[in-house]
């Protein structure tokens, strides 16, 4: 033990030597200082003697213990700096780290400035963007923006650069509305940036930024097919840029219009435009846009358009004959190529030359990635998609690589192409999936969607060329919908917080919009109210990247639901008979008709289709027109009839409609010939119809929230002046006969059906019943609902919290109807209401007449009390108005127009207790115990009494 504590005495004596010496060979504090670090580097001529001066600052000021102040945080950024100006960007990496760690840790945060902060982050982003690190990338760049934001310095030029990078990302992923926030952003901040710049680098950076990120934006709009903003925004930049001498965004801009002037049909103007965009670029010697422009030539005017194969053939080879020189575009150059070797594919596979069409689709697939072929790319993981320039090529030349297979079927009659074809069309369908669900922005998903429709058309063709209805299924459930059901699911998953948190946003968002809309295009304030809702959608989109970090395994797997026939008919044709889809295509309409013992896939002539099924829904909204050609109506009901289903027979009993876009009624489809005694499809068939197969086995139900009743009905009966509306009269009365047969109900009526009370409400009933005014469209462009005090639009319907409403009836005009997005449906109430949770809902597809829609909303309450089911209820409440007294209730316009979507499940209510006949078993029993007192006495008395005498003796 002594010797031990004799070692310890000779280390602290050793150890206090050692610290001495090494103090005096620490120079003075006050020596190291950013101005004499400076001069000392300044006599450094190269970057290698520069970093050896601060890096043996650095080392002393470590190895002394100097307290990490300002000058070191200085220093270190200096030298990640001075590495990664010399090229080595991996030794600068741990300096720009180590700096941002003041600003994270909070204790040393005053030693670093915002402006060290935000160009920290943008060198990292730059660093990882060299290493093709995209993941690292967007997180660095996210935060440069975020910090650039928050702090006294958002005109930063580093932050300006990580906006313009963003700005392409996210074009380049497919987030077309993100861009263009991004995009207004970046151009205000250079704007901003500009009214300080001095030297000539900074003022070409702020003008660059305006003009490219104004540009990107163009490009963003267009892809979301917004081409009356594109048209008005460039209207006079052709005139600016000519004065200005600026060939490249002069032509940039012609690009732009010619897009525009193809979806006018404007085919030569289109092409005259690009030549002359092709002109100014080669003047400029600008290879990359040279070589842009030829291939959009090639392929949107004469592939796409005029079919002038030749033609473009020399388009797409003249193009590859232009040599990128610029290193930043090297990306761009890969996904441009892999364009043109995909049109060069196309066009030989068109004229049958099957051998080179597939040669040159794998050499476009090697611009992915050398060596790379179709099962790669579709095997690849989302971070290698991220890292891929303009991916919509990417998708494209995925489809048409599949198509092919098809087009080689049709030409030689092989079966094994057809099955190759199919095989492939459900990879690439699997991998837009996964490009679908990562995004954020709903326009984006939408735009997606709707060019997945050719992928689901193709796929579905050549499932009928080889009649395989089960794989036709597949692809006409993957066709609709999904969106909706990707709604549902994340409501499922997603913690309450999580949709509490996502719900403040968004309505925060929806205000400021209203707000705008309100406003004149010049009012000041909306330039206030736009940066706001600029600021709510970036903590939109960083919250919804933070939930999807909690949850990476549920996203990548979040759309990945496939039933298949056996499946539907197990699970959904056990209480029903027939479940009828439609796929309306670009070029063909598909049907698939599935019964408990086939399954039918057919093709119906479209242009037919289509102007049968619109004389069919005009006799049915008017009437007048009706009533005076009700021979006409009958030809067409018919026509139609046997048009969609085409001999099929359909089993008698509940059959679930899925329709492709526009609802239109089968219940007055007439199923024969006679003119004399039509036989409406209602009469045999209990119809409800769905947005897909998929969303009837979403998970409806809600623990959260308990039942306040059975009914809540709503009728304003009277509207604010400035709607001129007129009462609906009789709406009152109606409820109140509902709330009879019913039972546990709440009656909103004139002041109190309000829309605070409605949104308030709703949610916590079983059955929520609105007799009130609607619109499929409003000065929002948007539908919209009225209540007694003010108007609830569809964009303000959001998932609060899980509903216990099984089903919703709005008898209102046109509840079915609103904007048509091909791939998903109608974005109608109903639809808005199914995406809350609701499983159910009635509404309707035209103009309504009260008087009908009174009678039968209370006899449909009437059966679905006696406990049958949605469907069954209302095609008997729809009977027996057709029963009636008047012949004029036999027209379809007064009882066809209401549809059932979603579920059609009996609703279990609950029995109110029976006070009543508790009361009046109780007076009968009381009366019946009195009774038998007032007899038992009676009988008392009647019996004689016997003699004691006698009895003794």
């Amino acid at each position: 033990f002594t010797r031990m504590i004799r070692m310890l005495f000779i280390l602290l004596i050793f150890s206090f030597f050692q610290a001495v010496e090494t103090m005096a060979q620490c120079p003075p504090f006050d020596s190291i200082s950013k101005v004499n670090i400076t001069k000392k580097i300044s006599f450094a001529g190269s970057d290698s003697a520069k970093l050896a001066i601060m890096l043996s600052y650095r080392n002393v000021m470590i190895k002394c213990r100097f307290k990490k102040d300002s000058t070191y945080a200085w220093l270190i950024k200096k030298i990640g700096t001075t590495y990664y100006y010399s090229g080595n960007s991996s030794e600068a990496l741990p300096y720009f780290q180590e700096y941002i760690n003041f600003y994270r840790t909070g204790v040393n945060k005053s030693i670093v400035t915002d402006n060290g902060v935000i160009d920290s982050y943008y060198f990292i982003s730059m660093i990882y963007d060299g290493v093709n690190n995209v993941v690292e990338k967007r997180k660095a760049t996210d935060s440069c923006i975020i910090i650039s934001e928050r702090s006294a310095v958002p005109y930063n030029p580093s932050c300006i650069r990580c906006l313009s990078e963003r700005i392409q990302y996210f074009y380049d992923i497919g987030e077309y509305k993100l861009c263009i926030n991004d995009a207004e952003k970046c151009e205000k901040a250079a704007k901003e940036y500009l009214k300080t710049a001095i030297y000539p680098g900074e003022i070409d950076l702020g003008q660059s930024a305006i003009k490219q990120s104004f540009h990107w934006r163009i490009n963003a709009l267009i892809a979301l097919y917004r081409f009356l903003e594109v048209e008005k925004l460039l209207a006079n930049k052709a005139v600016d840029y000519a004065k200005a001498g600026s060939k490249d965004y002069l032509a940039l801009t012609y690009t732009q219009l010619a897009s525009v002037l193809e979806t006018e049909n404007k085919y030569e103007e289109s092409l005259a435009d690009l030549k002359l965009a092709l002109k100014l670029y080669k003047e400029n010697k600008n290879n990359f846009s040279c070589k842009q422009t030829l291939n959009k030539i090639g392929q949107n005017i004469y592939f796409n358009h005029f079919k002038d194969y030749d033609k473009a053939i020399v388009c797409f080879k003249d193009a590859l004959l232009f040599v990128n020189h610029n290193f930043d575009l090297n990306k761009e150059d890969s996904i441009e190529s892999l364009s043109i070797y995909g049109g060069i594919a196309n066009i030989f596979i068109e004229k049958g030359l099957f051998d080179s069409g597939f040669y040159y689709f794998r050499r476009a697939m090697s611009f992915v990635k050398k060596g790379a072929d179709i099962n790669y790319i579709l095997n690849s993981s989302q971070d290698e998609f991220s890292r891929i320039k303009k991916i919509e090529y990417l998708s494209d030349l995925l489809i048409n690589y599949s198509n092919a297979y098809k087009k080689k079927y049709k030409a030689t009659g092989e079966a094994k192409e057809l099955a190759e074809a199919i095989l492939f069309y459900t990879k690439v369908d699997k991998f837009l999936a996964r490009i679908n669900v990562s995004q954020y922005e709903q326009d984006s998903r939408l735009s997606w969607r709707k060019d997945a429709r050719r992928l689901y058309e193709n796929a579905i063709e050549a499932c009928y060329l080889v009649k395989n209805s089960e794989k036709a299924f597949y692809f006409f459930e993957r066709s609709r919908a999904t969106l909706l059901n990707i709604q549902l699911a994340e409501q499922n998953w997603l913690a309450k917080r999580d949709i509490s948190e996502l719900d403040y946003v968004k309505k925060e968002m929806v205000l400021i919009n209203a707000s705008i809309n309100e406003l004149p295009e010049n009012a000041k304030k909306r330039i206030v109210l736009r940066d706001s809702l600029s600021k709510a959608t970036d903590k939109l989109y960083n919250l919804e990247q933070s939930i999807k970090i909690h949850y990476p395994l549920y996203y990548q797997n979040l759309d990945t639901f496939v039933m298949t026939i056996p499946e539907l008919r197990n699970k959904l044709l056990a209480d029903h008979h027939a479940v009828f889809e439609i796929f309306s295509g670009d070029s063909c309409i598909y049907s698939l008709l599935v019964t408990d013992k086939n399954a039918v896939i057919n093709k119906i002539d479209k242009p037919d289709f289509e102007t049968t099924a619109n004389r069919y829904t005009a006799y049915l909204s008017d009437h007048n027109v009706l009533n005076k050609d009700f021979g006409g109506f009958i030809k067409t009901a018919h026509h139609l009839y046997e048009l969609v289903l085409q001999n099929n027979q359909v089993p008698q009993g509940r059959i679930i409609i899925s329709p492709d876009g526009y609802y239109f009624p089968f219940e007055s489809l007439i199923t024969n010939s006679n003119q004399q005694n039509p036989v409406y499809f209602i009469l045999d068939h209990a119809v409800s119809y769905t947005y897909s197969v998929r969303f009837l086995f979403n998970n409806f139900g809600s623990s959260e929230t308990v039942s306040a009743g059975n009914f809540l009905g709503v009728a304003p009966v009277n509207y604010a002046p400035r709607f001129h509306l007129p009462e609906l009269t009789g709406s009152d009365l109606s409820l109140n006969n509902i709330e009879r047969i019913i039972g546990k109900a709440r009656i909103l009526l004139a002041q109190d059906a309000s829309k605070e009370n409605f949104l308030r409400q709703f949610r916590t009933y079983k059955i929520a019943q609105l007799y009130t005014h609607s619109s499929d469209s409003s000065e929002r462009n948007e539908p919209v609902i009225y209540f007694n005090d003010s108007a609830v639009y569809l964009s303000e319907l959001l998932p609060e919290s899980k509903p216990v409403t099984e089903l919703i009836v709005l008898s209102a005009c046109e509840t079915s109807n609103g904007q048509l997005y091909q791939g998903e449906g109608v974005f109608s109430f109903n639809r808005a209401f199914a995406a809350l949770g609701i499983p159910s809902s009635i509404s309707n597809i035209w103009s309504i007449d009260s008087k009908s829609t009174f009678a039968i909303t209370e006899s449909f309450y009437k059966y679905l009390a006696d406990g049958l089911t949605l469907d069954v209820a209302l095609q008997k409440a729809k009977l027996e108005y057709m029963s009636g007294d008047e012949e004029e209730n036999q027209l379809p316009y007064y009882w066809a127009a209401a549809v059932l979507v979603g579920k059609s499940d009996p609703i279990p209510l609950q029995k109110p207790f029976p006070w009543a006949w508790l009361f009046f078993g109780a007076g009968l029993l009381g009366g019946l115990y009195a009774f038998m007192r007032i007899v038992k006495n009676y009988q008392k008395r009647a019996i004689p009494t016997p003699d004691t005498k006698e009895t003794a003796s």
